[in-house]
């Protein structure tokens, strides 16, 4: 049997001490390359998170103009399906009454800034006419 000498230190009588030692060697020689992870993974971590915040400012951002789209496209709806109701009493010549005729007007010219009540209110009230109308 061949003996080799290595740089292993022979363990004393207090065994406990020798593990307590060999303990410290061991975090000395790996404690520098696992700071080293953590730091880097740590860093990772944050560039991680900041972008997540960015793209969660993006997305509600996105929402509310979408958001704010839809209501316009209601509301352009709305204006286009008076304007073809408008149109069918004209066309059909029952709106004779020159009352009807002013108010018209003034409905074409204000139509656009109207709000959503109001245009559900006055697309109510031309429904209704024709539905006089035709009846």
């Amino acid at each position: 049997m061949k003996i080799e000498i290595t740089k292993i230190p022979d363990i004393n009588k207090n065994i406990n001490k020798a593990k307590e030692n060999l303990g410290n060697k061991v975090i000395e020689n790996i404690s520098p390359l696992l700071d080293e992870f953590y730091v880097s993974k740590s860093n990772e971590s944050k560039k991680l998170n900041q972008k997540l915040k960015d793209l969660r400012k993006q997305v509600i951002y996105k929402k509310n103009s979408l958001e704010e789209k839809m209501k316009d496209l209601s509301k352009k709806k709305k204006i286009k399906t008076i304007l073809e109701k408008i149109s069918k009493l004209i066309t059909a010549g029952l709106a004779y009454d020159p009352s009807f005729k002013n108010e018209v007007i003034v409905l074409l010219k204000v139509l656009d800034n109207l709000s959503t009540d109001k245009l559900n209110f006055h697309l109510k009230e031309i429904t209704s006419m024709i539905n006089k109308r035709f009846s």
